[in-house]
Protein backbone atom coordinates (compact mmCIF):
# COMPACT_ATOMS: atom_id res chain seq x y z
CA UNK A 1 0.00 0.00 0.00
CA UNK A 2 1.35 3.44 -0.96
CA UNK A 3 1.83 5.74 2.03
CA UNK A 4 1.99 9.53 1.93
CA UNK A 5 2.70 12.24 4.50
CA UNK A 6 -0.06 14.21 6.20
CA UNK A 7 0.32 17.23 3.86
CA UNK A 8 -0.19 15.14 0.72
CA UNK A 9 -2.98 13.25 2.42
CA UNK A 10 -4.78 16.48 3.43
CA UNK A 11 -4.41 18.05 -0.02
CA UNK A 12 -5.80 14.93 -1.71
CA UNK A 13 -8.68 14.70 0.76
CA UNK A 14 -9.71 18.32 0.25
CA UNK A 15 -9.52 18.26 -3.55
CA UNK A 16 -11.31 14.95 -4.06
CA UNK A 17 -14.08 15.68 -1.55
CA UNK A 18 -14.58 19.13 -3.09
CA UNK A 19 -15.23 17.57 -6.50
CA UNK A 20 -17.24 14.72 -5.00
CA UNK A 21 -19.68 17.18 -3.39
CA UNK A 22 -19.75 19.26 -6.58
CA UNK A 23 -20.80 16.29 -8.71
CA UNK A 24 -23.23 15.07 -6.04
CA UNK A 25 -25.34 18.21 -6.46
CA UNK A 26 -24.69 18.66 -10.18
CA UNK A 27 -28.17 17.47 -11.20
CA UNK A 28 -29.95 18.75 -8.08
CA UNK A 29 -30.19 22.56 -8.40
CA UNK A 30 -33.08 22.61 -5.91
CA UNK A 31 -30.99 21.04 -3.17
CA UNK A 32 -27.70 22.89 -3.17
CA UNK A 33 -26.96 26.41 -2.01
CA UNK A 34 -27.52 28.56 -5.10
CA UNK A 35 -25.30 31.37 -3.85
CA UNK A 36 -21.66 30.52 -3.14
CA UNK A 37 -22.07 26.87 -4.09
CA UNK A 38 -18.32 26.47 -4.64
CA UNK A 39 -17.75 27.86 -1.15
CA UNK A 40 -20.17 25.24 0.18
CA UNK A 41 -18.14 22.51 -1.58
CA UNK A 42 -14.93 23.94 -0.13
CA UNK A 43 -16.35 24.03 3.41
CA UNK A 44 -17.48 20.41 3.11
CA UNK A 45 -14.02 19.48 1.83
CA UNK A 46 -12.27 21.27 4.69
CA UNK A 47 -14.53 19.67 7.29
CA UNK A 48 -13.94 16.21 5.86
CA UNK A 49 -10.16 16.76 5.69
CA UNK A 50 -10.01 17.98 9.29
CA UNK A 51 -11.95 14.95 10.55
CA UNK A 52 -9.85 12.56 8.47
CA UNK A 53 -6.58 14.01 9.77
CA UNK A 54 -7.73 14.03 13.39
CA UNK A 55 -9.29 10.55 13.27
CA UNK A 56 -6.79 8.06 14.79
CA UNK A 57 -8.48 5.17 12.96
CA UNK A 58 -8.12 6.62 9.46
CA UNK A 59 -5.35 4.22 8.45
CA UNK A 60 -7.36 1.21 9.68
CA UNK A 61 -9.75 -0.50 7.30
CA UNK A 62 -12.59 -0.43 9.81
CA UNK A 63 -15.90 1.28 10.44
CA UNK A 64 -14.22 3.87 12.68
CA UNK A 65 -11.88 4.71 9.82
CA UNK A 66 -14.94 5.65 7.78
CA UNK A 67 -16.12 8.19 10.40
CA UNK A 68 -15.48 11.27 8.18
CA UNK A 69 -17.50 9.69 5.35
CA UNK A 70 -20.36 8.90 7.72
CA UNK A 71 -20.32 12.47 9.07
CA UNK A 72 -20.27 13.94 5.54
CA UNK A 73 -23.22 11.84 4.38
CA UNK A 74 -25.10 12.57 7.62
CA UNK A 75 -24.70 16.31 7.06
CA UNK A 76 -26.02 15.97 3.51
CA UNK A 77 -29.01 13.90 4.66
CA UNK A 78 -29.64 16.59 7.28
CA UNK A 79 -29.67 19.20 4.51
CA UNK A 80 -32.27 17.13 2.64
CA UNK A 81 -34.36 16.95 5.82
CA UNK A 82 -34.00 20.71 6.42
CA UNK A 83 -35.18 21.42 2.86
CA UNK A 84 -38.01 18.85 3.26
CA UNK A 85 -36.74 17.02 0.17
CA UNK A 86 -36.77 13.40 1.30
CA UNK A 87 -38.24 12.37 -2.05
CA UNK A 88 -34.87 13.06 -3.67
CA UNK A 89 -32.88 10.75 -1.34
CA UNK A 90 -32.82 7.61 -3.58
CA UNK A 91 -31.76 9.62 -6.65
CA UNK A 92 -29.21 11.53 -4.56
CA UNK A 93 -27.64 8.25 -3.40
CA UNK A 94 -27.50 7.00 -7.00
CA UNK A 95 -25.72 10.14 -8.17
CA UNK A 96 -23.39 10.03 -5.13
CA UNK A 97 -22.26 6.48 -6.01
CA UNK A 98 -21.73 7.48 -9.64
CA UNK A 99 -19.76 10.57 -8.55
CA UNK A 100 -17.61 8.45 -6.20
CA UNK A 101 -16.77 5.94 -8.94
CA UNK A 102 -16.02 8.73 -11.43
CA UNK A 103 -13.61 10.45 -9.02
CA UNK A 104 -11.95 7.14 -8.10
CA UNK A 105 -11.50 6.25 -11.77
CA UNK A 106 -9.90 9.58 -12.72
CA UNK A 107 -7.74 9.81 -9.59
CA UNK A 108 -6.53 6.20 -9.76
CA UNK A 109 -5.73 6.58 -13.45
CA UNK A 110 -3.75 9.78 -12.86
CA UNK A 111 -1.80 8.29 -9.91
CA UNK A 112 -1.03 5.09 -11.83
CA UNK A 113 0.12 7.14 -14.83
CA UNK A 114 2.33 9.33 -12.61
CA UNK A 115 3.98 6.27 -11.05
CA UNK A 116 4.66 4.75 -14.46
CA UNK A 117 6.13 7.99 -15.84
CA UNK A 118 8.14 8.88 -12.70
CA UNK A 119 8.37 6.77 -9.55
CA UNK A 120 6.41 5.76 -6.47
CA UNK A 121 8.53 8.12 -4.37
CA UNK A 122 7.67 11.16 -6.50
CA UNK A 123 3.98 10.20 -6.73
CA UNK A 124 3.78 10.02 -2.91
CA UNK A 125 5.60 13.33 -2.37
CA UNK A 126 3.94 16.72 -1.91
CA UNK A 127 5.01 17.89 -5.37
CA UNK A 128 3.80 14.65 -6.89
CA UNK A 129 0.47 15.02 -5.11
CA UNK A 130 0.11 18.62 -6.34
CA UNK A 131 0.88 17.48 -9.88
CA UNK A 132 -1.71 14.69 -9.69
CA UNK A 133 -4.37 16.97 -8.19
CA UNK A 134 -3.75 19.59 -10.87
CA UNK A 135 -4.31 16.99 -13.58
CA UNK A 136 -7.38 15.75 -11.65
CA UNK A 137 -8.81 19.26 -11.52
CA UNK A 138 -8.35 19.77 -15.26
CA UNK A 139 -10.04 16.44 -16.01
CA UNK A 140 -12.90 17.07 -13.55
CA UNK A 141 -13.49 20.50 -15.08
CA UNK A 142 -13.60 18.96 -18.57
CA UNK A 143 -16.10 16.35 -17.37
CA UNK A 144 -18.29 19.04 -15.74
CA UNK A 145 -18.29 21.04 -18.98
CA UNK A 146 -18.85 17.94 -21.09
CA UNK A 147 -21.99 16.86 -19.23
CA UNK A 148 -23.43 20.38 -19.01
CA UNK A 149 -26.06 19.63 -21.67
CA UNK A 150 -27.29 16.63 -19.65
CA UNK A 151 -28.57 18.83 -16.81
CA UNK A 152 -32.08 19.45 -18.15
CA UNK A 153 -32.69 15.81 -19.33
CA UNK A 154 -31.35 14.40 -16.06
CA UNK A 155 -33.42 16.80 -13.94
CA UNK A 156 -36.53 15.77 -15.90
CA UNK A 157 -35.61 12.09 -15.53
CA UNK A 158 -35.13 12.45 -11.77
CA UNK A 159 -38.46 14.27 -11.44
CA UNK A 160 -40.24 11.61 -13.50
CA UNK A 161 -38.78 8.71 -11.47
CA UNK A 162 -39.69 10.09 -8.04
CA UNK A 163 -41.66 7.49 -6.10
CA UNK A 164 -41.69 4.91 -8.93
CA UNK A 165 -40.46 1.33 -8.54
CA UNK A 166 -37.81 1.96 -11.21
CA UNK A 167 -36.13 4.47 -8.90
CA UNK A 168 -35.70 1.92 -6.11
CA UNK A 169 -34.56 -0.86 -8.45
CA UNK A 170 -31.89 1.45 -9.84
CA UNK A 171 -30.92 2.40 -6.27
CA UNK A 172 -30.42 -1.28 -5.34
CA UNK A 173 -28.38 -1.84 -8.51
CA UNK A 174 -26.15 1.18 -7.84
CA UNK A 175 -25.71 0.30 -4.16
CA UNK A 176 -24.60 -3.27 -4.93
CA UNK A 177 -22.06 -2.08 -7.48
CA UNK A 178 -20.75 0.58 -5.10
CA UNK A 179 -20.33 -1.95 -2.26
CA UNK A 180 -18.58 -4.44 -4.54
CA UNK A 181 -16.10 -1.78 -5.63
CA UNK A 182 -15.41 -0.67 -2.04
CA UNK A 183 -14.74 -4.29 -1.01
CA UNK A 184 -12.30 -4.67 -3.92
CA UNK A 185 -10.59 -1.43 -2.95
CA UNK A 186 -10.10 -2.34 0.71
CA UNK A 187 -8.97 -5.85 -0.16
CA UNK A 188 -6.38 -4.73 -2.69
CA UNK A 189 -5.05 -1.91 -0.51
CA UNK A 190 -4.12 -4.44 2.18
CA UNK A 191 -1.75 -6.30 -0.15
CA UNK A 192 1.98 -5.94 0.30
CA UNK A 193 3.84 -4.05 -2.44
CA UNK A 194 0.46 -3.19 -3.93
CA UNK A 195 1.18 -0.13 -6.03
CA UNK A 196 0.05 -2.26 -9.00
CA UNK A 197 -3.45 -2.41 -7.51
CA UNK A 198 -4.03 1.15 -8.73
CA UNK A 199 -4.20 -0.01 -12.35
CA UNK A 200 -6.60 -2.78 -11.42
CA UNK A 201 -8.82 -0.41 -9.40
CA UNK A 202 -8.77 2.15 -12.21
CA UNK A 203 -9.88 -0.57 -14.61
CA UNK A 204 -12.70 -1.72 -12.32
CA UNK A 205 -13.93 1.80 -11.57
CA UNK A 206 -13.68 2.77 -15.24
CA UNK A 207 -15.70 -0.27 -16.27
CA UNK A 208 -18.33 0.53 -13.65
CA UNK A 209 -18.49 4.20 -14.67
CA UNK A 210 -18.92 3.30 -18.35
CA UNK A 211 -21.52 0.64 -17.52
CA UNK A 212 -23.48 2.91 -15.20
CA UNK A 213 -23.26 5.77 -17.67
CA UNK A 214 -24.65 3.56 -20.43
CA UNK A 215 -27.37 2.30 -18.07
CA UNK A 216 -28.30 5.87 -17.17
CA UNK A 217 -28.27 6.85 -20.84
CA UNK A 218 -30.57 3.96 -21.74
CA UNK A 219 -32.86 4.87 -18.86
CA UNK A 220 -32.88 8.48 -20.03
CA UNK A 221 -33.70 7.44 -23.60
CA UNK A 222 -36.53 5.24 -22.34
CA UNK A 223 -37.85 8.16 -20.32
CA UNK A 224 -37.62 10.50 -23.33
CA UNK A 225 -39.49 7.95 -25.44
CA UNK A 226 -42.20 7.72 -22.79
CA UNK A 227 -42.35 11.51 -22.63
CA UNK A 228 -42.66 11.68 -26.41
CA UNK A 229 -45.45 9.09 -26.40
CA UNK A 230 -47.23 10.92 -23.59
CA UNK A 231 -46.80 14.20 -25.46
CA UNK A 232 -48.36 12.73 -28.61
CA UNK A 233 -51.23 11.29 -26.55
CA UNK A 234 -51.86 14.66 -24.89
CA UNK A 235 -51.75 16.46 -28.23
CA UNK A 236 -54.20 13.97 -29.71
CA UNK A 237 -56.50 14.27 -26.69
CA UNK A 238 -56.33 18.06 -26.88
CA UNK A 239 -57.18 18.03 -30.60
CA UNK A 240 -60.10 15.67 -30.02
CA UNK A 241 -61.33 17.74 -27.10
CA UNK A 242 -61.02 20.97 -29.06
CA UNK A 243 -62.65 19.45 -32.17
CA UNK A 244 -65.59 18.23 -30.09
CA UNK A 245 -66.03 21.71 -28.63
CA UNK A 246 -65.84 23.32 -32.08
CA UNK A 247 -68.48 20.91 -33.38
CA UNK A 248 -70.71 21.80 -30.44
CA UNK A 249 -70.30 25.51 -31.10
CA UNK A 250 -70.89 24.97 -34.82
CA UNK A 251 -74.10 23.10 -34.02
CA UNK A 252 -75.20 25.96 -31.79
CA UNK A 253 -74.48 28.46 -34.58
CA UNK A 254 -76.45 26.39 -37.10
CA UNK A 255 -79.39 26.12 -34.73
CA UNK A 256 -79.31 29.86 -34.14
CA UNK A 257 -79.14 30.47 -37.92
CA UNK A 258 -82.22 28.30 -38.45
CA UNK A 259 -84.11 29.98 -35.60
CA UNK A 260 -83.05 33.41 -36.86
CA UNK A 261 -84.44 32.69 -40.33
CA UNK A 262 -87.76 31.58 -38.83
CA UNK A 263 -87.91 34.76 -36.72
CA UNK A 264 -87.33 36.94 -39.80
CA UNK A 265 -89.95 35.07 -41.80
CA UNK A 266 -92.48 35.48 -38.99
CA UNK A 267 -91.79 39.19 -38.58
CA UNK A 268 -91.90 39.68 -42.35
CA UNK A 269 -95.26 37.95 -42.56
CA UNK A 270 -96.80 40.28 -39.98
CA UNK A 271 -95.40 43.31 -41.84
CA UNK A 272 -96.87 42.14 -45.17
CA UNK A 273 -100.27 41.72 -43.52
CA UNK A 274 -99.90 45.07 -41.72
CA UNK A 275 -100.54 43.21 -38.49
CA UNK A 276 -98.47 45.47 -36.28
CA UNK A 277 -99.99 44.11 -33.07
CA UNK A 278 -98.91 40.59 -34.05
CA UNK A 279 -95.49 41.94 -35.06
CA UNK A 280 -95.14 43.61 -31.68
CA UNK A 281 -96.18 40.50 -29.78
CA UNK A 282 -93.79 38.24 -31.73
CA UNK A 283 -90.94 40.69 -31.13
CA UNK A 284 -91.70 40.67 -27.40
CA UNK A 285 -91.73 36.85 -27.38
CA UNK A 286 -88.40 36.72 -29.21
CA UNK A 287 -86.81 39.35 -27.01
CA UNK A 288 -87.94 37.64 -23.82
CA UNK A 289 -86.05 34.49 -24.85
CA UNK A 290 -82.75 36.29 -25.31
CA UNK A 291 -80.02 36.07 -22.71
CA UNK A 292 -76.97 38.28 -22.47
CA UNK A 293 -73.81 36.17 -22.77
CA UNK A 294 -70.32 36.85 -21.58
CA UNK A 295 -69.25 33.27 -22.26
CA UNK A 296 -65.58 32.47 -21.79
CA UNK A 297 -65.02 30.87 -25.19
CA UNK A 298 -61.48 29.51 -24.90
CA UNK A 299 -59.61 29.12 -28.19
CA UNK A 300 -56.25 27.71 -29.27
CA UNK A 301 -54.93 31.24 -29.71
CA UNK A 302 -55.65 31.95 -26.04
CA UNK A 303 -53.23 29.16 -25.10
CA UNK A 304 -50.51 29.89 -27.68
CA UNK A 305 -48.18 31.38 -25.05
CA UNK A 306 -48.02 28.06 -23.17
CA UNK A 307 -45.11 25.95 -24.50
CA UNK A 308 -46.13 22.50 -23.20
CA UNK A 309 -49.11 20.55 -24.57
CA UNK A 310 -49.71 19.01 -21.13
CA UNK A 311 -50.55 22.35 -19.51
CA UNK A 312 -52.61 23.46 -22.53
CA UNK A 313 -54.61 20.24 -22.41
CA UNK A 314 -55.29 20.45 -18.65
CA UNK A 315 -56.35 24.11 -18.85
CA UNK A 316 -58.76 23.34 -21.66
CA UNK A 317 -60.04 20.29 -19.79
CA UNK A 318 -60.68 22.41 -16.70
CA UNK A 319 -62.41 25.00 -18.89
CA UNK A 320 -64.84 22.33 -20.11
CA UNK A 321 -65.36 21.04 -16.55
CA UNK A 322 -66.14 24.59 -15.41
CA UNK A 323 -68.65 25.11 -18.21
CA UNK A 324 -70.39 21.84 -17.33
CA UNK A 325 -70.70 23.16 -13.75
CA UNK A 326 -72.17 26.44 -14.99
CA UNK A 327 -69.00 28.41 -14.27
CA UNK A 328 -67.23 30.62 -16.80
CA UNK A 329 -63.45 30.11 -16.73
CA UNK A 330 -61.41 32.90 -18.32
CA UNK A 331 -57.75 32.02 -19.02
CA UNK A 332 -55.15 34.74 -19.50
CA UNK A 333 -51.52 34.13 -20.48
CA UNK A 334 -50.34 37.59 -21.59
CA UNK A 335 -46.71 36.64 -22.32
CA UNK A 336 -44.97 33.44 -23.53
CA UNK A 337 -43.92 31.23 -20.60
CA UNK A 338 -40.22 30.36 -20.35
CA UNK A 339 -40.17 28.27 -17.15
CA UNK A 340 -38.52 24.84 -17.09
CA UNK A 341 -40.39 21.66 -17.97
CA UNK A 342 -40.46 20.56 -14.32
CA UNK A 343 -41.93 23.93 -13.23
CA UNK A 344 -44.66 23.70 -15.89
CA UNK A 345 -45.43 20.12 -14.81
CA UNK A 346 -45.77 21.38 -11.24
CA UNK A 347 -48.14 24.06 -12.51
CA UNK A 348 -50.27 21.37 -14.19
CA UNK A 349 -50.63 19.64 -10.83
CA UNK A 350 -51.52 22.90 -9.07
CA UNK A 351 -54.18 23.77 -11.66
CA UNK A 352 -55.78 20.35 -11.27
CA UNK A 353 -55.74 20.61 -7.47
CA UNK A 354 -57.15 24.13 -7.44
CA UNK A 355 -59.96 24.52 -9.98
CA UNK A 356 -62.10 21.31 -9.84
CA UNK A 357 -62.63 21.37 -6.03
CA UNK A 358 -63.97 24.96 -6.00
CA UNK A 359 -66.33 24.66 -9.01
CA UNK A 360 -69.37 23.48 -6.95
CA UNK A 361 -68.99 26.42 -4.55
CA UNK A 362 -68.42 29.03 -7.28
CA UNK A 363 -71.44 27.82 -9.27
CA UNK A 364 -73.75 29.10 -6.49
CA UNK A 365 -72.18 32.58 -6.30
CA UNK A 366 -73.03 35.47 -8.62
CA UNK A 367 -71.46 35.92 -11.08
CA UNK A 368 -70.29 32.30 -11.46
CA UNK A 369 -66.92 32.97 -13.05
CA UNK A 370 -63.20 32.39 -12.44
CA UNK A 371 -60.28 34.25 -13.98
CA UNK A 372 -57.04 32.27 -14.18
CA UNK A 373 -53.88 34.15 -15.14
CA UNK A 374 -50.37 32.76 -15.65
CA UNK A 375 -47.50 35.24 -15.53
CA UNK A 376 -43.75 35.20 -14.99
CA UNK A 377 -41.08 37.28 -13.34
CA UNK A 378 -37.33 36.79 -13.66
CA UNK A 379 -37.38 34.02 -11.02
CA UNK A 380 -41.02 32.97 -10.52
CA UNK A 381 -43.94 31.38 -12.36
CA UNK A 382 -47.16 32.79 -10.91
CA UNK A 383 -50.71 31.44 -10.90
CA UNK A 384 -53.40 34.00 -10.07
CA UNK A 385 -56.97 32.85 -9.48
CA UNK A 386 -59.74 35.44 -9.05
CA UNK A 387 -63.25 34.31 -8.09
CA UNK A 388 -66.47 35.78 -6.62
CA UNK A 389 -67.33 35.38 -2.93
CA UNK A 390 -70.41 36.27 -0.84
CA UNK A 391 -70.49 39.62 0.94
CA UNK A 392 -69.86 37.98 4.35
CA UNK A 393 -66.86 35.90 3.18
CA UNK A 394 -63.68 35.93 5.27
CA UNK A 395 -60.29 34.19 5.10
CA UNK A 396 -60.08 31.53 7.80
CA UNK A 397 -56.38 31.08 8.55
CA UNK A 398 -54.40 30.78 5.31
CA UNK A 399 -56.26 28.00 3.55
CA UNK A 400 -60.02 28.64 3.47
CA UNK A 401 -62.59 31.23 2.47
CA UNK A 402 -65.57 30.88 4.81
CA UNK A 403 -69.07 32.36 4.37
CA UNK A 404 -72.49 31.65 5.83
CA UNK A 405 -73.64 29.69 2.77
CA UNK A 406 -70.47 27.79 1.96
CA UNK A 407 -66.71 27.43 2.07
CA UNK A 408 -63.82 27.24 -0.40
CA UNK A 409 -61.06 25.00 0.97
CA UNK A 410 -57.52 25.29 -0.44
CA UNK A 411 -55.80 23.33 2.37
CA UNK A 412 -55.02 20.33 0.12
CA UNK A 413 -53.28 22.64 -2.32
CA UNK A 414 -51.31 24.31 0.47
CA UNK A 415 -50.09 20.96 1.81
CA UNK A 416 -48.86 19.82 -1.61
CA UNK A 417 -46.89 22.96 -2.48
CA UNK A 418 -43.10 22.56 -2.88
CA UNK A 419 -41.03 24.10 -0.13
CA UNK A 420 -39.78 26.93 -2.35
CA UNK A 421 -43.33 27.87 -3.45
CA UNK A 422 -45.40 30.58 -1.78
CA UNK A 423 -49.15 31.24 -1.75
CA UNK A 424 -51.41 34.10 -0.72
CA UNK A 425 -55.18 33.95 -0.17
CA UNK A 426 -57.13 37.18 0.27
CA UNK A 427 -60.68 38.59 0.05
CA UNK A 428 -61.64 42.11 -0.96
CA UNK A 429 -65.29 43.24 -1.26
CA UNK A 430 -67.04 40.59 -3.39
CA UNK A 431 -63.92 38.98 -4.81
CA UNK A 432 -61.35 36.48 -3.57
CA UNK A 433 -57.88 35.91 -4.97
CA UNK A 434 -55.37 33.08 -4.68
CA UNK A 435 -51.79 33.69 -5.84
CA UNK A 436 -49.26 30.84 -6.03
CA UNK A 437 -45.64 31.49 -7.00
CA UNK A 438 -43.25 28.71 -8.11
CA UNK A 439 -39.51 28.97 -8.83
CA UNK A 440 -38.94 28.90 -12.61
CA UNK A 441 -35.79 26.81 -12.35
Amino acid sequence: MITVNSVSFGLADFSLVFWFVYFQYYWFPRLHVKKNFLLFCAVMGLGFTALDLLNPFTAASSLLGMLPIIVLLSVEVGILAFKNSWQYLPAFIDVSILAYLLIEFIDMTVIAGTIRLTSVTFAASVWGTLTELTIDTVLFTMVAMGILLTRAPMENLIQAMLGRSTEYLFLIFMTVLGLVYILFEYSLQSLADSDHYLIFLAGISGTLVVGLTLSTYMLMQTHLQEEHTQLQTQQQAFREQYTTELNRQLGAVRKFSHDYQNMLLGLGGYLEDHDYEGFRQLYIDIRSGWATSNAAELTVDDLSNIPTPGLRYELYHNYLLARESGVQLFVKVPEPLTATVSALKEMVRLVNQTIPPILPGISHVKPPMITLELTETAQLLRLSLTFPVPADAQVDGKHRVVAEKGMLDFSKLQRSLPQAATSTLQVKLHWGQLIVALPKG
